[in-house]
């Protein structure tokens, strides 16, 4: 049956927390997707890979900004 393998506590997001936070607790919790919740609302799933490819468009604005700071293209 269903409810011998189904999660009783579930953890979740709500919109307003950050991608580290999301991070963190699925680091945590060890878990690979997170259901974001609006006050009592599904609204969306948010997944590891979604986490990984904000972390790397984050650091390769970075690298961006460093480059032209760098070679003067500010």
């Amino acid at each position: 049956l269903i409810n011998e393998l189904m999660s009783v506590k579930v953890c979740y997001v709500r919109p307003e927390q950050t991608i580290e936070e999301c991070m963190a607790l699925m680091t945590d919790k060890r878990t690979r997707h997170l259901p974001v919740i609006d006050g009592e609302q599904l609204i969306g799933i948010v997944s590891i890979g979604d986490v990984v490819k904000s972390v790397i468009a984050e650091k390769e604005f970075t690298i961006h900004q460093l480059e032209n700071y760098i070679s003067g293209g500010f």
